[in-house]
This record gives C-alpha cells, structure tokens and sequence, in this order.
C-alpha cells in the first residue's frame, strides 16, 4: 500500500533486470495463475471444457522468430496504425485481431485457403457475443504463450504483445473481482520487474494502453471485501504507472482520468474507511508528482507552460445518479451479475477528445510535447479549488477537507512554482483564497486547521499579490480570537503547573509603567505611532519621533486583563476596517485559529516589519503592525483566571520577534549561569534568513516620510470626523491643501477624502451632499473609472465609500452628480443622462424593497421593468440588460459602508480586495535588520510592560522562562541599538519586583540571631559577655577582625526587608535577572538604571544578604578587612570606649585637665555631631512574629538568591562597561558615605557645636546610638567597589577619579561629622588608590587625590586621631612605591598630614603600643634624607620643610614619663632615628656651606617647582630661610629637643650628637649661631623649673654645662678677635622671657649694643645661665643642712622624704659643678686678658657686667677666684655702698631666689589631699620648691617686699621653649 503522508515524494518503482529464462517464465507464470483464475469461473470453464482453450501446455510447437500464417498483414497494419491514436482505438482493433485467430482455430478446412486451396469449412462460428468474448480472451492468453516460447531475446518482444490480454481482462465488464485483480496484479508485477520497460519512448503507447484500461476498469461484484481489493489494486497499479519512470510522459488526457479515478475513489462513502484512506495516501502521492511538474516547467522557462495543441480536458464535478449515463454502472438491487466500476457517483472524468475517432495514417512516437502539463494540472487544481468551496451545498465537509489536504501537498510540493503561472495564480487569489477564508469565518473545527496550513502557504508562496490577501485575514482572525466577554467566557480552572507560593504583598505588587523617553539618534530613530500632535508641514530633523501618549496602550496600562470592548477600541483606533473583523469563536475553533496565527508570524521573521513596511506606512490601510504588537504584547500576559494556553502563544509569538531580532542585532544568546536558569543547555544560532531576496525599493527614511504623511493624514482624518471645517484648515496648515477655493483645492480635498480610509462614511455622504461642496462631490466622482461597467456595478462601487444621507434632495443631488459622471464614461445601455439618473434611482429604491425586513411583499421583475418604461430617453431599457440589473440587486444587497459587518461586510471586504489594484509586496528579507532600531524605538514600552507584568504575574517555570528570555533579547537589542531609555526602564522594572528597591528605613531595623544551644537568641552587640564583644575586646588588629568575621558567618542579621525577599519568589528571581542583564550589557545602562540597581545593592548590603567574600575587602595597608554589619561595628566601638574607660578608671591621667575623663574618650572616638546634641531615643524592640528557625530559614533563602546572582560582577564592570564607566561612578558616588543631615533647628556650625563639650554624649548608650544612624554599610562597600576599579586597573584612574572626586571632597571636609569607620575606608581607599596609580605615573592625579586628603589638616584633633594609623601606613606604601615622584606630586601636603600625626593628641603616646606607625612615618622621613643627601632632590627647597617635619616629631612633654618609665624599647628606638636623621640635616646643611655641598641635578622628571609652604608662610625672604647656616641652626635646635628627654639613652645620644656637631665648628658667625640658637636655647629649657628639679636629669645638666663652657672657652679667643656686629646669629629675646616670669629678669639678659663684640654677649648670657644653677645650688644645700634655721618650717615633717633630701643634693651638687665651671671661666678669660690687664679691669665694660650679675648670686665669687683683689677692695667696685647693697640684696633675697624654681600646676588650688599626694607623686621637685619658698619666706629680711607669687607660663603642647626656626 502507499504511503498515507500527504507531503510525502513520489517513488520511483524499483525495477530488476531480469534473464531471458527468467523473463519467460514470469511471464508465462502470470498467463498461467490468470488462466486457472479463469477456470475456476463457472462461464469461463464451460468455454475452457468445450473448446479446449484452457490448456496451458501450448506453445513448444512454435519456431523461434516466427508467428502463426492466420495474423495476415493487414491486422498486424491496423495494429501499428492504431498505436498512434488513442487507447482505445487500439484496443478495438487488436479485439477484430483476435476474433479472426478465433475463427481460425474454430473452423475446419481453411487453412489451405492461404496458399491457393479450395475451402473445406463445414462449420460456421454460431457462439454468442459474449461466449465469443470470453473464448477470444482465453485464445489471447494461448496465442501470447505461444509468442514468448517463440523469442529468444525479450527485447525483441512487443510490449503492447504482452499486456493486452491482461488489458483484455481488465476492461471485460463479465469478469469478477478476482480475475480483475489477477489481471492488475500482474499488470504491476511486469512494471515492477521491468518487463513492461516503460522509460523507453516507445513504451509510451504502452503506458497510455495501461492508464486507459486501469481507468476504465470493470469487473461483476461479488463481495465488499473482493471488490474492495480490486479497487485498492487499482489504485497502486495508478501509482506505480504514474511514478515509473516513463510517468512523466503521461499526457493530460490520461493525467486527468487517473486522478479523476482516485479522487472519485477518495470521495466514495460507501467504500470502506481505509480504502479510502488508501485512496486519499495515493492522491496526495500522485497529486505532488503531477504538481512537481511546475518546479521542472517553472526552471525550464514558458515553453511548456501553455500549448495550444493542447487537448481539451476537464474534471466534471457534477454528481451523476445511478442508472445515468456515463462509464460508471453503479450496482443494481437484486442483481447479482451488476457491474463495478472504480467511478463514483462523485466527480467523474469527461475527456474532451472523441471517443472514437479515425485510425491515424502512420505509427509514429510521441512527441516530446504530447506530455502532460499546465492544463491538465490548472484543471485538476480546479476541481480541488472548487471542492473547497464552503457555500457549495452538492460537496460535504468531507470531500472538502480532502481537498484541502491535497491542495496542502500541492502547496508543499510547488507553491512557489505555482504563484509563476497566471492561470494557477488566477485561482489561488481568487476562488481559493475567498473560500478559505470563508471557512475561517466558520465554526468548522474541523476544515480551518487545514484551511489555515494551506493559506500559510499561500501567503509565503504568494506574498507579492496577497497584500490585501493578508489584511483581511488577520483582520478576521485576530476579531475573533479577541477577549471573550464574560459570560462567553469558560469557567475558571486551576493550571496545571503551579508556582511556589507567593505572598500577597509580591501578588499585589504594582508595577512601575515605563516612562518613555524619547531616542532621537539617525534616520532610522523612531517611528510616530499614533501621533496627536501637530506635525506642522515639515519633518522634525530626518526621523520622527516615535514616542506619545498612545506608546502604552490602555489595555496594557491597566492592571488587569483586557476586555473585549478595550480590543475592539484598539482595533478601530488603528484604522483597520470594521467589515474585516471577525466574529469571536470559541473551544476548538479558537485554538485553531490561534495556532495558525502563531504559525504564521513566527514562520517568517520579516513579517512583522513587512506589516510596518506594507500597512502602517500605507495611508490606504491600516496600522497592522502597531494594532498587532499592542494586541499581542497584551494577551501574552498570564493573567489570572485566564487560558494559559493562549497567553503562552501569544507570548511565544512576541519572543520569536524579540529574539530574532537579537540575533539580527549580534546579541550574544545566555550563557552560563544565566542559560541554566533559562532552561537552556546547548545554544544554537542561525543567521538571517535570505531564501526570499529583499523586494523593499524604499529606504527606511523615505518610509519614515511616509509614516509621517500617514500620520498627517490621520490625524485630518480625526480632525475631520469631529468638525470638517478643522480636519480642512489642518491639512491647510500642513500645505497638504491649497489654501484658496481653487478647483485644484477641491481635487486635492477630493483626494483625501477618497484614500483615507478613516474618514467617518455617514459624515461623508453629507458633506459632498451639500450644495456648497458641488465642485468637491464632482472631483470625487471624477476619481471613479466606470468604464465598462453596468449602472449597478458602477453604483456598488461608489456607494461602498460613503453612505447616502437621509433627505430626499441630498440624495437627489448626489444622484444627479453621479448620473452625469457615468454616463459620460458612453455605457452601452443607456441613452441620456436622465435615463441613467431615473435607473439609479429604481436602483436605490429596488435594493431597500428586496432587502428590508419590513417589506412585505418584494417587488418582482416585471414591475420593475415596468416601472421603467419609456424613460431611456424614449425608449426601453433592453430586457436583458433589466434583468441583470434585478438579479443582481435582488442577490446581492447593495450594502452601504455603515452596514459592512458580518457576512456582508466580509463579501464587501473581499470584493474590496479583489478589485484592490495596491501596489505589490514589500519584503523586507534579507534587510530586516535596517528596520529594527526604529521599530524597537516605538514598540519596546509595550514589549517591556508585557514581560513585566508577565514575570508578575507568572504560575508556572516555562512562563517564568520564556519571559526571561525574552526580557534578555528585549535587552540586548536595546543595548546594541542605544535604546538606554529601555534599559534603564528593564531595570527599574526589576528592581521594583525584587521587594528591594526604594525601602522604608523602618523594614531595615535589624536584629542579630546567634544559635546557642540548638536555640536561638537575640545578640546584644553592646554587651561584653556577649560574642561579639568579647571578641572586640579580646583581640587586636587583623586577628580581632577575623574573629568578628567568624562571629558573623555563625550568626544572622533579621531585617523586614530580608523576610520579605526570603518568602517572595518573584523577587528573588527578578533579582537574579536584574543583575545578570546588568553585567551583560553595562554599557548600555543610563543614570535611572544605575539609580534603580544600586538602590537595590544598597538594601542588600544593609539587609546583610551579600555574601561574606563579597563584602570581603582586598586592603593592602590592613589584613581581612570586610564590611562589617552596623551590630558588629557596634560591638567594636563599645568595646573601645570600655577600655578607654578603664584605663581613665585606673589613673591613667586625665587629658586636657578636667575636660577629660570618660566624655572625652567617648567624644574622641565617635567624633561630635548635630545628632549627638540631641537626646537619643530609646531602640525600638522588634518582635517577630514567626519562630527564629522560621526567620533564618527565610534569611537563607534571600541570601542563596543574592549568591546566585552576578552582583559581584560590578567590582569588575570596567572591562565591559566602556565610554558608560563614567555615568556608572557619578551615580555610584552620589551614594557614598556622606555626613548625617542636620536635626531640624540645629543650628547652621553643628561641626563646631559638636566639639563643644557640653555638647558630649552623656553615657556609653547615647554615643552608640548616635553612631548607629551615622553608619551606612552599603555606602561604604559602595566606596570600596569604586576603588577595587582602580586597584584592579590603574589605567581605569583617569576615569574613576574625576567622576568620584567631588564626592570623596564632600567626605572629607565632613570628616568630623562622619562615621569613624567610613572615614577610615574613605582615607585607606584613597591612599590605596594614590600608590596604584603612582606606579603608572600618573602624577597629575596623584596629586589631586593628596589635595583631597589634605582637607584633613582642617579636621578636628579626635577625628584625625582615629585616621592616624591609616594614614602613616598609606602614606608609607606611597613612599614605597616612588618617593620622588610622591614629592613631586604634591609634597606640601604630605609634610602637613606628616606633621599634623606628630601633633594628634594621645598620638605620640601611642607610639610606644603602636610603633609601626612611627617607623613607617620615619622611614618616609628617612628616605627623603636620603633624597636631600645624594641631590635627587633640590636640597634648599625641601630642606626646611623637611626639617620642620622632622622637629615636629620630637616627643612632647607627656610622652616623657611613658619613654622613660617603659621597658618597651620602641621609644628609645624611635627618638634614636630621629636623632640619626636630624644630625645628617645638620651635616648636610653645613655641607651646603663648602665645595664639596651637593648640587641638585640639571633636570629631574619629579622636580618640585613650588617654594616650601615653610619659606611662603616666614615674613622672611625665601633666600633667608635656606642659607646654609639657616638651615644648620634649624637642625640643631631640633635636635637639641632630645636633650630634655626623660630616656636617659635618648638624652646621652642627643648630648653626643649635639656636641660632636658643635665641636667641629669653625667661624665665628657659626659659633655665635650656635651658641645663640642652639646652646643658649637648650640651657634655657633645661633650666626649666620641672627638668632642673628632676634628678635624673643630672648627667645631662652636667654634660650640658661642660659643653657649654668648653665650647665658649675654646672659641672664646675668636670670639674675642671678631669685629663688632659679626655676631648676627645672637639676637634672640631675653632669658627672662625666655624662661618666663619664674626666672629673675638679670641685667645681662638686656640685649648688647651691635656694636659690643659677640663674646661679650656670649659671655653674659653664660653667666646667667650658670647663675642660676649656682644659686638653686645654694639654696638646696642651705636646706640639706639640718642645723640650718631653714630646714625648720611648717613643712619641715616632709624633710625626712629621702626623694627631697636627694633632689636637694641633686640642685646642690649642679651648683657646685656651675659655680666651678664659671671660675674655670673667669679664670680662663683672665689669662687670655680679656678683661684686659690688671689695670684696665676696671674700665672694661665686660669686667663690670660680669660682677654685677654675679656679686647677686654670689658675692664671695669674686674673692675666691681672684683672691688678690680682696687686699685691693677699690678694685672689686668703684662704690663700696653698692657693692654692699648688692650684698644685702643677694643674700637677703632668698624668697626671690626660691621663687626661680617655683612652679605651678595648671589648676592653682589644691583643694584635696588626695590630690596634692598625686601631684607630691608626680612632680616631688615641685613641692620641694614650694617648701623651700615658704621657708625663706619666714626667715627672710623684712625690709625687702616679698614679691608677688609667679604663675606657670601658658603651654603650648609642650613646646613652648623648644626653638625650631629661628
């Protein structure tokens, strides 16, 4: 049996070549199963028993070669003559040929008639006809048996010899079922075998024979199974004669009747159901060979498309009853010898060629054009066409589907063949394409699935004419697949696929409509879609914009499913014609109708733009593409209570657009992650299609110009319909009409009326019916061509424009106007202009009195035509003419536009197309991807608004799936054609789903959850029992971090914000999308996309549902730094802040008097803010209304979710990002760390209110939760993503730094309002930022970054504290990296925050904990030494900067205690570099003096060219603060500063350092400088009142004055020698003030004349320091003696303290060595003469000086050391009573003197004893002093006024007497 497939190819029956034996013995095996089959017949065997002709052993008798004398040669003549005509001429002769070999073998004696004998016949044949017939059959089998034992070769053998028999058998109408089938069974075996060769050409006469016979086919029925099996024979011996090889030369004839006979087969119902299915298999299969003749004819050209010697066939479709005439003999009751015939009472072949015609002249082969072609296939395509026909009642729906599924296998086979032949293309547009879409206006399930396969294919093949093909049906089809309304709605029912549950808050969610934002970028930017406004008269630059009110329809804005009634108005609102629509269906209908729209636009994917291009820039048709895409975008949501069946196709249908276009476009496919969850696992692409070549010959801007004009013309036409006098005047203003009432106007408003389709018709037809618009109704007329038309026609096709108003006289008017127009086009049948007004007016009247339902009785034709008499001018009208004119009104209603719905507007709408001259087709293959950014541009809102309320709405993963994906390719698309606009919108439509974006500040109150015990529990962060606080208090640095990091990965932070994203399952996977659509296409991401996806990063953060090694912070400067939560950071501060409590607790020492404490800890660390200033409220304690397994396993979920996702892909977004990296950092910055906003009514300086201390927190709690509203970690870790940028790639720098910058500014000059932790980011990011890009150099923005971080110099003291440490290891690792380059950036603001470290309160404290700072500090300071020593650097220009910096690192008086009580050698090691450096600054300043000073190189590429911030900010000039001794004397005084240390080690070194820098001195100007900046300074401090008491200082005072002395004396000679004035060095104010109002103002302090030479000066000021150590000297040894009256006094209990008595000793024996090393000096400058000679000491100034500042210290002196002057007392003074007054006011002074070593403590009263204990403790020497001056203030002379008490000079760090620069 064949195959069943309707689509399947023909096959070519295989044939084996076989032997000569062989041959002869299938053949004679066929002759001998046929004969037997005979016999068995009971008519057959009587013949077979009678006459002897059943024998089957005849044959050997016969020659070989030879044949038998009774075929004479006029038979065998007339047999080759007839094998040139038809078959059945052949056939009747080869039966006279067998009559007469039958007469010969049935008489007796006439065998010698052939040679010349008499006959002997004694019998005559006297059987019947049909004994005759069967006994003549029987002898052709006899004779054929004989024939082949004659021939030797079987290609000798004559084809036609071998099958006529069998033909013989089969055409007999007597012979049964079997017999015929045995006939066609071998029939088929000689074609299958070969022996029957049918590809030789003279095989054709053969191959006609065999169709003829098989068609006509024969045979007595005796049971349905037999007959049955003949007929089933039939059809495969038609099969196998058809696809042999010799099949294509078939001609049309016998085409015609074998399809005739198997369609007719096909047809039978009465035959048995898999017969004719057979029957239908064996159709499909002919039916694709004889159609696939087209594609040979079509590629071979038009010789063979139409012949006129063609016969003339045709397939009668008329029903023939039994007992008809014809070739079919249907079976007759109650006989049981009726006939069979394979014929039905269905179609039935009529050849046009005589059955009987006049043997030809000669045989001769056929003609190569004798083969079957076009007219055999149009006719047989005919009757397909015409079975299809729905409104033909004689064919069932039977018949009608097997045609339709045969025309599907013609279709498939040549469609594209089929539209080339205009006799084939003349059915298809017509009577096929009508009655298909006649069927799909029917509810006939089960035609309109075939019906639509068919005109898919009839679109595709036939797509050039089908323009208005195509619009009818999607207009129908899309009417009435619209919404059901509610009570056509079937009932509700639960999907079959459900989703997790959702909660009802993400159900309820509304979502976001995409704000559209206009894209105006090229020709091809966008497209007007239903434009509003007024374009005015010329384009808006080369493309219109595409965006307007109506860019989101209603139906899509709404939050529900659209309605029926919201369709119909976004249909109408297109412009597409109402007659076109459809009505709606139902059930199995809909669904068809759905499917085959499906399979439609998404089987060619340049359709869609084809309808842009074909309808929407038509202005005679309407907006098919806008209308579809608003259509399809709505119902592609899974709506609630809505089929998921249809919103799937329909979302099918959008996604194939959206993803072919991405493909068009270059879009990558998903990939990854990403493709997993779209369910894709192996992605395969496929290029554009190009089978058909692009037919489009308009660029995209001349379309664009066409839209527009569209547009125009609808928005007149709108205009129009709502008052014409406005629809005119803005065609007017559009220059689209003249503005005068010319007659060139009325034509050109004529014409708008005419084309535009909009136009309201009833308000047409009385617009042209008014007699002011004469000259317009006659120029619309003039449109009209009525040539050859009837009057009917002609009106029929007028009135289908317009409708004809009500009056009377308007209708008269418009009649008149009509009638004159027609009759000028000369018709035939009408004699006057009156005769046709009068006739169109029965016309009228003639179509309201056969239609109108409220007419009863219808006019007939006689009263027609008798109302018509006489009135052609005169005469008739001609009866025939009536007639046509009556039936066809009477048939066909004339139907005016208003009433163009249902059955007669589809015929209106299909005659519409069929008279439709339109332009062809436009296709766009091939070029579709030149269409696409313009048409994304208009339709992407609608496109995005679906898939969002898809993904909202969603109930199964496949939904979920497809609308990823689609959102993917929507995406990409955008992002390739720089739609940002779409983007951005995609991603604030997302981020809206995630439940992340724009959070209150209430769902992210957080509490922390620790697992204890397999239970839960809330974490106090505060609390130091608590996990968190003991390991923040138990640990330090990278250690304590870690720890906290442990302690946060056990536990879980519980936010609202969490909760809601655990539970929302939608959220989580919008999440996963926003962010993977985000690392895809970042470059394509606008400002309102960055805005929505780092608002959803922000609540991530804080909600805690990042990953920890997202938060995970790469810090070179510090080890496992992270993100920590706000709990975390809490629990550390509090930590802090106890410790630091503690230690105030313990005695520590209070800071800063009695505004330390325990406030000033807790300001210091969190810095003073306005929020600080107000009363905290209390924390809100959250209750939770689910178990805490419950809310960490919601937690779980979200942060699984977060982890999914591609949010850690924005620390690496500047590889992909390109040119868009800059908007993605502004956006990124504006979200940094920035100060708290003010409390309302705080005042505008809340930064300096804040450091006030009454403005301090009151406790530990209101600290903390004012610090917890100053931290945000998101906008930390935001920072941090900002910088990995730049750590990642330097190169990245010159981009992220100026798009950051203002906002790490604004960070910074807010420091002291920002949170601690935030600023440490800030200021480590910054500085890891700066060494990066150092090590590209890139020194310009090197230096803008220090300039950002030098806003710290301005931060307050706590606020620099807390950055401290950060900033010494940054600016460590800058150096690092490249110091010259670092000082060539910007060294000025280095050297400040340098020395604004050394200056931090507590800072240099802390040095001894923390001396990893300092050394990272000092090594920077060493490696710039290094760079002053080897000329890398210009030494004068860094030089004072930096010996000022290196000064400033001198430790100050607090830090003293700490170095010398401390085991801790870090101090020591410290101040020992210092040293180190500050003696290479002395020995390089005084090598700038000599040759052999160091030059700076000639060019150096990091150069600084600014002047030192140091010489700028000196009144001095630049030149005076570098000169070399300048520069020495600063180094000097630095380093002197060490000399007062507390560390004994530190003071040696600096005593050494000092010393040996000073020994090597030459010159007097450097020794005068040295002794008036260096040595006189150090003496100066060290006679400060707290280092003169302290005994272990005594080494150093003694060292100190032995240098002092040794220097003087051994310049003391050049000093003398040197000249009056070279001393300029030594100006420096008195040591009185100096050393304050504590020390006596001496008359040597007074400054010495410049005139008077530098030792004299030098010397003065020496006696006056040793004076002081003499005199305490003394006054302690009075006291260490217990018989003296002073050592009794009201404190005389504290006497017996060995601490005093050893400080006493301590001041006595410093005395003593001054004393001895001031007459060592006297002596010494005696010797020299100095003083002069004996006689001249007396008058030298330097002599009197000397002895009046020492006869008040010590009168005894003088005579001590120059003992010979006691015998010449004239000689010790000029005035005895002088001498004596000095005396007495020396030694009755103590008081005074005492009062030098007093020294007050900064509070003066000592209330408690306590008190005075601590201060007894601290400072013993000051006590000391204080009971000594009481003492010799009760034993002192009372005629000398005892002096006021001194005050302790105001401090100033502790440096007041530290001497830098001079």
């Amino acid at each position: 049996m064949l195959s069943s497939d309707a689509s399947a190819e023909p096959r070519s029956t295989p044939f084996v070549p076989l032997s000569a034996e062989s041959w002869r013995l299938l053949v004679e095996a066929e002759i001998d199963t046929l004969v037997r089959e005979l016999r068995k017949n009971a008519l057959w065997a009587e013949a077979v028993e009678r006459d002897g002709l059943g024998a089957l052993w005849v044959g050997g008798s016969r020659w070989p070669g030879t044949q038998d004398v009774g075929q004479d040669a006029e038979a065998t003549e007339a047999i080759a003559q007839a094998d040139s005509n038809s078959p059945g001429h052949r056939a009747l002769t080869q039966i006279d040929r067998y009559r007469r070999e039958f007469a010969s073998r049935r008489t007796l004696g006439r065998a010698g008639e052939c040679i010349g004998l008499a006959s002997f016949a004694d019998r005559n044949d006297d059987s019947d006809g049909d004994e005759m017939g069967r006994v003549m059959i029987l002898e052709s089998f006899l004779l054929l048996r004989e024939a082949i034992n004659g021939v030797s070769d079987p290609h000798l053998m004559d084809l036609q010899a071998i099958i006529d028999p069998f033909l013989l058998v089969i055409r007999d109408a007597e012979t049964t079922g079997p017999i015929t089938r045995c006939a066609l069974v071998s029939i088929q075996r000689f074609i299958s075998h070969g022996i029957v060769d049918l590809s030789r050409i003279e095989a054709v006469p053969a191959l006609l024979e065999m169709t003829q016979a098989v068609t006509h086919c024969r045979f007595e029925a005796t049971d349905a199974a037999s007959d049955e099996a003949v007929l089933m024979q039939i059809l495969n011996v038609l099969g196998a004669l058809v696809l042999s090889p010799g099949g294509s030369r078939l001609n049309d004839v016998s085409v015609c009747e074998i399809m005739e006979t198997v369609l007719s087969m096909s047809c039978q119902m009465r035959l048995s159901e898999m017969l004719r299915k057979a029957a239908e298999s064996t159709l499909f299969t002919l039916v694709t060979f004889v159609f696939g003749k087209l594609n040979d004819m079509h590629e071979g050209g038009s010789a063979l498309l139409e012949r006129d010697d063609a016969p003339a066939v045709a397939i009668s479709t008329d029903k023939q009853q039994p007992g008809q005439s014809g070739s079919s003999t249907e079976p007759k009751q109650g006989d049981d010898n009726t006939e069979h015939s394979p014929q039905p009472a269905a179609p039935v072949v009529s050849l046009g060629a005589p059955q009987s015609v006049e043997p030809a002249a000669s045989v001769a082969p056929p003609e190569p054009q004798q083969c079957f072609g076009l007219p055999a296939i149009r006719e047989l395509y005919r009757v397909l066409v015409a079975l299809t026909n729905p409104q033909d009642l004689q064919y069932t729906d039977t018949m009608r589907l097997l045609a339709l599924n045969t025309l599907q296998a013609a279709f498939q086979k040549a469609c594209y063949a089929m539209a080339a032949f205009a006799a084939l293309r003349e059915l298809t547009l017509g009577d096929l394409s009508h009655s298909l879409l006649l069927i799909l206006q029917r509810d006939q399930s089960s035609l309109i699935s075939p019906a639509l396969r068919v005109l898919y294919l009839l679109f595709a093949s036939h797509r050039r004419d089908t323009k208005g093909h195509l619009e009818l049906f999607l207009c129908q089809t899309l009417g009435r697949v619209m919404a059901l309304p509610e009570l056509a709605r079937p009932g509700s029912r639960s999907p079959l696929r459900r989703g997790p549950a959702t909660p009802t808050t993400g159900a309820q969610r509304v979502l976001p409509k995409p704000r559209v934002v206009p894209e105006i970028s090229g020709p091809d930017s966008g497209l007007r879609i239903n434009d509003k406004t007024d374009t005015g008269s010329s384009r808006r630059g080369s493309a219109a914009s595409m965006h307007d009110d109506a860019a989101i329809p209603a139906l899509l804005a709404a939050d529900t499913a659209p309605t029926y009634e919201q369709e119909v108005e976004l249909y109408d609102s297109a412009s597409l014609k109402k007659g076109m629509r459809g009505r709606l269906a139902t059930q199995e209908t809909r669904r068809q109708l759905l499917e085959g729209l499906h399979h439609l636009l998404i089987g060619d994917e340049a359709l869609l733009t084809d309808l842009w291009v074909n309808y929407d820039c038509d202005v005679q048709r309407g907006n098919m593409f806008d209308f579809l895409v608003s259509f399809v975008a709505a119902r592609a949501v899974p709506w609630p209570d809505a089929r998921n069946d249809e919103s799937e196709a329909y979302l099918d249908i959008m996604l194939h657009h959206l993803i072919r276009m991405a493909v068009r476009a270059g879009a990558a496919p998903p990939t990854g992650q990403w493709a997993r969850l779209l369910g894709v696992s192996h992605v395969v692409t496929r290029s554009d299609s190009t089978d058909a070549p692009a037919t489009t010959p308009l660029t995209m801007a001349q379309l664009l110009d066409r839209k527009q004009h569209k547009d125009t013309m609808m928005r007149a036409a709108r205009l129009f319909n709502e008052k014409p006098k406005d629809g005119i005047a803005y065609l007017q203003r559009a220059n689209v009409l003249s503005r005068d009432n010319s007659t060139e106007m009325a034509q050109q408003l004529a014409s708008f009326l005419r084309e535009t389709p909009t136009i309201n018709k009833r308000l047409l037809g009385e617009y042209l019916s008014k007699p002011s618009n004469l000259e317009v109704l006659q120029a619309y007329l003039g449109l009209f061509d009525f040539s050859g038309r009837r009057l009917d026609e002609a009106m029929r096709s007028l009135l289908g424009t317009f409708r004809l108003p009500g009056e009377s006289q308007q209708i008269e008017r418009i009649m008149e106007t009509f009638s004159a127009v027609y009759f000028a086009s000369d018709p035939p049948d009408i004699a006057s202009k009156d005769a046709a007004f009068i006739l169109a007016y029965a016309i009228i009247m003639l179509n309201t009195d056969q239609h109108s339902p409220q007419v009863k009785g219808r006019m007939k034709f006689e009263d027609f035509a008798r109302n018509l008499r006489g009135v052609n001018d005169g005469h008739d009208f001609r009866a025939g003419f009536l007639t046509d004119v009556y039936n066809a009104i009477r048939d066909h209603e004339l139907v005016f536009p208003a009433e163009h719905e249902g059955a007669a507007g589809f015929e209106y709408a299909w005659h519409a197309v069929a008279a439709d001259n339109a332009s062809p087709w436009m296709s766009t293959s091939g070029q579709t991807g030149e269409f696409d950014r313009g048409l994304l541009a208009a339709t992407w809102p609608r496109f995005l608004q679906s898939l969002a309320r898809t993904l909202a709405h969603f109930s199964s993963d496949h939904t979920l799936r497809l609308a990823l994906s689609g959102l993917h390719a929507l995406v990409a698309s955008a992002a390739h054609f720089g739609l940002s606009a779409c983007v951005n919108e995609a991603l604030l439509l997302l981020a809206s789903m995630t439940g992340l974006h724009s959070v209150s500040s209430d769902m992210l109150i957080s509490q922390v959850l620790v697992k204890s015990y397999n239970r839960y529990s809330v974490l106090d962060a505060e609390s130091p029992t608590s996990s968190l606080g003991v390991a923040a208090e138990g640990f330090a640095g990278s250690e304590q971090r870690l720890k906290l990091q442990e302690q946060e990965d056990v536990s879980v932070q519980v936010t609202q914000a969490a909760l809601q994203f655990g539970q929302d399952y939608r959220g989580q996977v919008a999440f996963v999308a926003l962010f993977e659509l985000a690392a895809q296409f970042s470059s394509a991401i606008g400002r309102q996309g960055w805005d929505a996806l780092l608002d959803v990063v922000h609540v991530a953060v804080d909600a805690d549902l990042l990953p920890r090694q997202l938060r995970t912070i790469e810090d070179p400067i510090f080890e496992h730094m992270w993100v920590p939560r706000t709990s975390t950071l809490l629990a550390m501060d509090a930590a802090q802040l106890r410790i630091r409590a503690r230690r105030l607790g313990a005695g520590e020492g209070q800071r800063d008097g009695q505004q330390g404490g325990l406030l000033s800890a807790i300001s210091s660390f969190w810095g003073s803010s306005a929020e600080s200033q107000t009363s905290p409220t209390r924390r809100q304690e959250l209750r939770w209304r689910a178990a805490p397994e419950q809310l960490v396993g919601l937690i779980s979920r979200g942060q699984m979710a977060v982890r999914a996702s591609a949010i850690g892909s924005l620390s690496s977004l500047g590889d992909d990002i390109g040119s868009a990296l800059p908007l993605f950092l502004t956006v990124l910055a504006e979200r940094f760390p920035q100060p708290p906003p003010s409390q309302p009514g705080s005042p505008a300086d809340a930064a300096d209110d804040a450091r006030s201390p009454v403005t301090k927190p009151a406790s530990i709690d209101s600290a903390v939760d004012a610090a917890q509203a100053h931290y945000v970690p998101s906008s930390v870790y935001l920072f941090e993503l900002a910088v990995q940028l730049v750590l990642a790639e330097p190169t990245r720098a010159s981009t992220v730094w100026p798009a950051i910058e203002p906002a790490v500014q604004r960070m910074l000059e807010s420091a002291d309002t920002l949170h601690h932790f935030a600023l440490e980011r800030c200021v480590s990011g910054l500085l890891n930022m700066a060494a990066r890009v150092l090590e590209t150099d890139q020194l310009e923005l090197v230096e803008r970054m220090l300039r950002c971080l030098g806003l710290l110099r301005d931060s307050d003291e706590r606020t620099f504290h807390g950055v401290a440490p950060t900033l010494a290891e940054g600016i460590g690792r800058l150096a690092d990296t490249d110091l010259q380059a670092l000082l060539a950036a910007n060294w000025a603001i280095v050297r400040l925050l340098l020395k604004r470290l050394a200056h931090v309160p507590d800072f240099a404290e802390a040095h001894v904990g923390t001396s990893n700072c300092m050394r990272r500090i000092l090594h920077v300071l060493v490696e710039v030494v290094v760079l002053l020593k080897c000329g890398a650097i210009d030494v004068p220009t860094y030089f004072a900067d930096v010996l000022d910096t290196l000064a400033a690192f001198v430790p100050n008086d607090r830090v003293l205690s700490a170095l010398a009580t401390s085991s801790h050698m870090a101090g020591s090691e410290i101040a020992s570099k210092l040293i180190a450096l500050l003696y290479d600054m002395q020995e390089l300043a005084r090598l700038q003096s000599g040759d052999s000073a160091p030059h700076s190189p000639p060019h150096s590429p990091h150069a600084q060219t600014e002047p030192s911030i140091a010489s700028v900010a000196s009144g001095l000039p630049r030149h005076s603060k570098t000169t070399p001794m300048m520069m020495w004397i600063g180094a000097m005084s630095a380093l002197s500063g060490f000399v007062c240390l507390g560390n004994r080690e530190v003071r040696q070194l600096a005593c050494s350092q000092v010393q040996k820098a000073i020994s090597g001195l030459a010159g007097v100007s450097w020794v005068s400088g040295a002794f008036g900046r260096v040595l006189f300074p150090l003496m100066d401090t060290l006679l400060r009142a707290d280092l003169l008491a302290d005994s272990s200082m005594e080494d150093t005072h003694a060292r100190c004055i032995s240098m002092l002395t040794m220097v003087f004396l051994h310049n003391a000679g050049a000093l003398h020698a040197a000249p009056a004035g070279t001393g300029s060095y030594l100006g420096s104010p008195s040591l009185g003030s100096r050393l304050g109002p504590t020390y006596p103002q001496l008359d040597g302090d007074k400054p010495e004349p410049a005139s008077d030479s530098p030792l004299s000066y030098i010397w003065l000021r020496l006696i006056a320091i040793l004076s002081v150590y003499i005199h305490t000297g003394k006054l302690a040894s009075s006291r260490l003696d217990p018989q003296s009256p002073d050592a009794v006094g009201k404190h005389g209990a504290s006497l017996g303290n060995k601490q005093a008595a050893e400080r006493r000793r301590h001041l006595s024996v410093l005395g003593e060595m001054a004393e001895e090393s001031l007459k060592n000096c006297l002596l010494v400058l005696d010797s020299m003469e100095i003083f002069g000679d004996s006689t001249e000491r007396q008058d030298s100034v330097l002599w009197r000086g000397t002895w009046e500042q020492l006869d008040k210290i010590s009168p005894q002196l003088k005579q001590q050391v120059f003992p010979q002057l006691a015998d010449n007392p004239t000689e010790g003074a000029d005035n005895p009573t002088e001498a004596t007054d000095n005396s007495t006011e020396a030694t009755g002074n103590p008081v005074e003197a005492s009062n030098t070593l007093e020294t007050r403590p900064a509070v003066v009263e000592t209330r408690e004893v306590e008190q005075q204990q601590q201060q007894q403790e601290k400072q013993p020497g000051v006590v000391e002093a204080e009971t000594e001056a009481g003492s010799a203030a009760e034993h002192g002379s009372h005629d000398v006024e005892k002096p006021e008490p001194l005050q302790e000079p105001k401090k100033k760090h502790g440096r007041q007497n530290i001497i830098i620069v001079p």
